[in-house]
């Protein structure tokens, strides 16, 4: 069914049963993927169509900008793995006044006026919802049931006996702990942009590299990473070190951090050439980013770098 700006939109859309996933998804993880699955399975059972419901920004962002959380994808890469994850559409609805004021016990007859078809709603168990996020899981359930609806509320998935969430990613890849960022999405953590012209340092240097100007809101810890890089030209896959962040050896003033490729396995000529859509997973992190005392030093330590990244690889 594609992507939707608005739950009026998939209403006229659709006549067919909708059962809605509602939440904030940010990273579609494995907690994410247990509310998905709910509601898919109610959507087969029923002979209706399981849809994901959510916001392209934080709440936050238009309650509270001071205390909106910096966001694990855009709303580009979220749609993709919702889509990705089995659900047959996905709304990317602007949090705004009118939604901001909708009381709690009015959220369920709200979304049914719009989406006359809509059966059904799974949501996780910290789910809040109406003015205010006055309402939680249960109240949802019952306000559901009083008007006909099915209301599935899901556990939240443990790892390591506490629950999965996106703000332990965030903290997790704040830090650089990319084997715990990894089993908590249940996805391999993934850059992605358009390669950009550099300046050939990479190359002087004997350690050539593709330059990926990426820059998420919650960006990962500055420093040396091993990944498994592809370009959408061949869609092969090389295993690659990257540097991420503001190169302090051999640049000054620079504010907005880059990610350096370096290609471990043999490539073909015009890999990673400028203008080629480029993906990396960040499986490993190697060391955090520092200012060596000469370009000399950074050769040394870029030469155990790759000695390293042979060891996490093997």
């Amino acid at each position: 069914m594609g992507v939707f700006t608005s739950i009026e939109e998939l209403g006229r859309s659709t006549d067919q049963p909708v059962y809605l996933a509602l939440g904030m998804f940010d990273g579609v993880h494995r907690g994410h993927h247990a509310v998905l699955r709910s509601a898919q399975n109610l959507a087969r059972r029923k002979g209706g169509v399981a849809i994901a419901f959510t916001f392209p920004e934080h709440p936050a962002t238009y309650l509270r900008p001071e205390q909106s959380p910096r966001l694990l994808m855009n709303k580009d890469e979220k749609a993709s793995r919702l889509l990705d994850a089995g659900m047959e559409g996905v709304v990317l609805r602007n949090f705004d006044r009118e939604f901001a004021e909708v009381e709690a016990k009015h959220f369920p007859s709200f979304l049914v006026a719009r989406i006359r078809s809509l059966e059904g709603m799974c949501v996780g168990e910290n789910f809040r919802f109406g003015k205010g996020r006055s309402g939680n899981s249960d109240d949802l359930k019952k306000l559901g049931t009083e008007i006909g609806l099915s209301v599935e509320v899901v556990g939240s998935e443990l790892l390591s006996g506490t629950p999965v969430s996106s703000s332990r990613i965030r903290e997790a890849l704040h830090l650089g702990k990319m084997n715990e960022v990894n089993e908590l999405l249940g996805w391999k953590y993934l850059v992605s942009g358009l390669v950009m012209t550099g300046k050939g340092m990479g190359k002087e240097f004997g350690f050539p590299t593709i330059n990926i100007q990426w820059n998420p809101q919650a960006r990962p810890a500055y420093g040396v990473y091993l990944g498994r890089a592809k370009c959408a030209s061949s869609g092969e896959e090389k295993y690659a070190v990257a540097n991420y962040g503001l190169r302090p050896t051999v640049e000054e003033g620079i504010t907005e951090p880059l990610l350096e490729a370096h290609i471990l396995d043999p490539i073909y000529p015009g890999f990673g050439s400028a203008g080629q859509y480029f993906t990396m997973t960040l499986e490993a992190f190697l060391r955090p980013e520092k200012k060596f005392k000469s370009v000399e030093d950074l050769k040394t330590q870029i030469r155990h770098d790759l000695v390293e990244a042979e060891k996490h690889r093997s």
